[in-house]
């Protein structure tokens, strides 16, 4: 059941989103043969309905794949494929099942069911980004704009929707006209009606800290305003001014490519630690209740039984990683910084070598400083020697870490983020609340390739032990 929702959803987004884009007729008719035997493959996989008593074969389940495909009989799922296996069989041996009309109205059901689901993804309409009642609505964005004093004559231009997470909805935009606003900002609004976990701050809480990470001299976007009455976009927002430069890596898995941008994080990440949590972190919530070696061990104890109540399968670095954790939580001791927990290089703008902003500051918290520092170990190492960063770090005024702490935290960084996309990721999408194909790929890729980073991290840690 799992592997047909996600191929569904891979099927509607190829639909959906990537065919209106595709003008040569060639590719079209190969994407169309593609999205075809995606939902062949995917219907395949269904467990299907029950089978009603008078048809039922004592629980029987059809290997429907035998053959290495999916069935000719779209009705043959895995529930109800030994049934009628058992009809159809009947009827070659020359025997007349009792009911038989009842029993071909039944299959003629479940093909009715199974083509009108293919055809659902086969013949899905184009998304048209920028519109619509879930996304942000550029012409409600000009009015409200246009009710500021000396914006009357506001134009917004060049609204472009971003791919991104799935807590926040998130657009660049330019306007012409505008008293005292810059040309190019960039919305952030959350989406209308989701409840976000409480994990991830509101636009308000946001726009407050950038306000006072900006002032500090930061390299953060500059805050313009926030709006906390959702009549003007559903929900509330803020924006800022867009910053120069590009992403270092859009990808999250791919590893920056010039050594003086990964050190001038080590001075960003610095710089931030080092703002007070009293007055710069004044509307941040706790990352914990309690610092105690205990809460720590309580959190580990929470992690492994996250894991193996919700894990598809054991791992063995999985539960290696949190062995370690385990033997090694009284290394931690009780420090308190402001901690943004997504620092690396997929929410980092650069131009020429240098950092421009950091962007995506909903997770940020008060926390120990190891949390972002281990969570930064695994990408950091793949491009410069993690002493130097530590020197850089350290030379801009960060505190004293020791390697077994940056050790602890890059492992519980893998396994509390392993935690977040199996239960607000995976588990959201294969219960049925979100067919998304980017909800899909959390659960189907993202979580593959964080238990692979999480066994480069583990490799590390026992190598330097041995």
């Amino acid at each position: 059941m799992s592997n047909a929702r996600y191929i569904w959803s891979v099927a509607t987004a190829m639909r959906s989103r990537v065919r209106p884009h595709v003008t040569d007729n060639a590719a079209r008719d190969a994407l169309d043969n593609g999205i075809r035997v995606l939902t062949t493959m995917a219907n395949a996989l269904e467990q299907g309905p029950d089978v009603p008593t008078a048809f039922a074969t004592d629980g029987a389940v059809a290997d429907t794949d035998r053959l290495g495909g999916p069935p000719e009989n779209v009705a043959a799922w895995r529930s109800t494929g030994a049934a009628i296996a058992r009809l159809a069989g009947e009827l070659d041996q020359g025997a007349r099942p009792c009911a038989l009309l009842d029993a071909v109205r039944w299959e003629k059901s479940l093909l009715d069911q199974a083509i009108a689901r293919i055809d659902a993804a086969e013949r899905a309409g184009p998304v048209e980004e920028g519109s619509g009642g879930s996304n942000i609505d550029p012409l409600r964005l000009q009015a409200y704009l246009r009710q500021r004093p000396g914006c009357a004559d506001v134009e917004v231009t060049a609204f472009r929707l971003i791919v991104g997470g799935r807590s926040r909805q998130t657009a660049l935009f330019s306007i012409t006209g505008g008293q005292d606003l810059p040309a190019d900002m960039v919305i952030q609004r959350g989406i209308p009606g989701q409840v976000v976990a409480s994990v991830f701050l509101d636009e308000v809480r946001q726009f407050d800290l950038l306000e006072q990470l900006f002032a500090v001299g930061m390299q953060v976007p500059r805050p313009i305003l926030v709006e906390r009455d959702a009549q003007w976009l559903d929900a509330a927002f803020m924006l800022v001014e867009q910053a120069p430069g590009s992403p270092v890596q859009p990808d999250y898995w791919l590893p920056a490519t010039s050594e003086p941008v990964v050190l001038d994080l080590a001075r960003q990440m610095a710089l931030l630690h080092a703002q007070p949590v009293e007055t710069v972190g004044r509307s941040l919530p706790q990352a914990r209740e309690r610092y105690d070696t205990q809460s720590w061990r309580d959190e580990i104890e929470g992690f492994a039984a996250a894991w193996h109540d919700r894990a598809h399968w054991p791992s063995i670095n999985i539960s290696a990683a949190i062995a370690w954790l385990r033997d090694n939580v009284e290394c931690i001791d009780d420090r308190r910084t402001i901690v943004h927990n997504d620092m690396i290089f997929h929410n980092i703008l650069a131009q020429d070598d240098r950092i421009t902003a950091v962007l995506d500051w909903e997770q940020s918290a008060i926390g120990h400083p190891g949390e972002d520092l281990g969570y930064c170990f695994p990408v950091v190492i793949a491009v410069t020697d993690w002493n130097r960063f530590m020197d850089a770090y350290r030379a801009a005024g960060g505190a004293d870490v020791t390697q077994r702490q940056i050790q602890f935290f890059a492992l519980r960084a893998g396994l509390r983020l392993m935690g977040l996309v199996l239960t607000g990721g995976r588990d959201s999408f294969e219960g049925g609340l979100s067919d998304d194909v980017l909800v899909a790929s959390a659960g189907a890729h993202f979580s593959q390739r964080l238990m692979h980073r999480i066994a480069v991290i583990l490799d590390s840690i026992l190598k330097d032990a041995a």
